[in-house]
């Protein structure tokens, strides 16, 4: 499974509210991205459990 990416680096400089803006854009779509990918695993791998146990 692909690993999750770490957050936006924010430099070292001051930033523009349009900066923290995009970098916010950013960072919320590739959390909402890695938390799709773990959430469809473990749907499937809860799906596949019940299944072996003879649940639905």
């Amino acid at each position: 499974m692909k690993a999750c990416g770490l957050p936006v680096n924010l430099g070292d400089k001051p930033l523009t509210q349009a900066d923290v803006e995009r970098l916010w854009i950013t960072d919320r779509s590739a959390l909402l991205d890695c938390y799709r990918r773990h959430l469809a695993l473990r749907n499937f791998v809860v799906t596949r459990d019940d299944a072996l146990r003879g649940g639905k």
